[in-house]
């Protein structure tokens, strides 16, 4: 079933009363070939009156937070003024931290908005393909993560400014929204993997580390070739290689519910190393895609764990690196 305006743009206001119940939105942005990645990133959390978010941009020269060439990741900040849901929207709302969103059409295009700390933000998320649900999951810790959870391949434009340089931003992405419950400490460790190369052609996977092997199984996603978007059916992320413990190139392979095979390759452009959340580590990177006639295509893969779970990893060492 297609999400609806409704649903996909606007808060669910039939939440329930979790202090950790949370509205998401993330909108993916780059400059592929400037080797630059950012996002845009927040997340609502009504019920402790309190939000986080920001923007941030990195590229090839550090993976630490604190050293990207810009970082403003605001994690205990209260919400706009004005009633929830009524006053402002999941999409329509402006902090007085200076971050905000304009819906420009529903379920098609976002204005994204920044302005403090040096850095000016002004981008168009236009959407490519209708918005994709992954449904409520009680395994793996999902019960804990969210109830809706969307993603929507576009193609995003626009410009930012940080310390008098302008960068012109021109490329396809994604975008990602969820509600529920965010609580993501006992969540299995996994990956989060999509390309849009195109208007007609892209994937996206998030896959789980069950067993701790290299390969991580598809526990959502979707495959779009010739414009037409399909749920996969199954599908596995394969490490291919590994520099100490973060990954540097996977593999794809997935069949969707249309019977279409998918066969992809990809290998890091530029990481991240990020704790945006108390109870979560990740690598966050660009990755250049190779599958389904094209090369090089924009795209990210990012592996995450539980805090506990990150710390223990980093430490394992080589041998333990060797075998995921």
């Amino acid at each position: 079933m297609a999400l609806t305006s409704e649903v996909a743009d606007h808060f669910n206001l039939k939440k329930d009363d979790d202090l950790y119940w949370s509205e998401s939105s993330w909108f993916s942005w780059a400059i592929p070939e400037r080797k630059i990645n950012g996002f845009f990133y927040n997340h609502f959390r009504p019920n402790m009156n309190c939000m986080l978010a920001g923007p941030a941009m990195w590229d090839a020269s550090t993976p630490h937070a604190w050293d990207f060439p810009f970082f403003d990741w605001q994690a205990m900040r209260p919400l706009p003024q004005g009633r929830f849901g009524i006053d402002y929207d999941k999409y329509d709302f402006m902090t007085d931290f200076s971050f905000g969103i304009r819906m420009l059409e529903p379920l098609k295009r976002y204005q994204l908005l920044y302005d403090a700390n040096g850095f000016t933000l002004d981008l168009v998320f236009e959407a490519v393909a209708e918005p994709h649900a992954i449904g409520s999951r009680e395994d793996h810790g999902f019960d804990g993560a969210y109830k809706l959870h969307f993603e929507q391949p576009g193609r995003i434009k626009g410009k930012v400014v940080l310390e008098g340089e302008t960068y012109a931003v021109d490329t396809f992405s994604i975008r990602d929204g969820s509600h529920g419950r965010r609580n993501l400490e006992k969540c299995t460790p996994g990956g989060y993997l999509w390309s849009t190369a195109d208007a007609q052609t892209g994937f996206h996977m998030m896959a789980v580390d069950a067993n701790q092997s290299r390969d991580t199984v598809s526990v959502g996603g979707y495959l779009m070739r010739d414009g037409v978007v399909s749920s996969l059916a199954q599908g596995t992320r394969r490490v291919l290689e590994r520099e100490g413990p973060r990954v540097t190139a996977v593999e794809v392979i997935a069949t969707d519910q249309l019977g279409r095979k998918l066969h992809a390759m990809g290998r890091s452009v530029c990481h991240a190393e990020v704790v945006l959340f108390p109870d979560r580590g990740m690598w966050w990177q660009q990755y250049a895609w190779d599958y389904d006639g094209h090369t090089g295509a924009v795209g990210e893969d990012q592996e995450y764990y539980g805090l506990q779970d990150y710390r223990l990893w980093h430490r394992a060492g080589p041998e333990a690196w060797a075998k995921r």
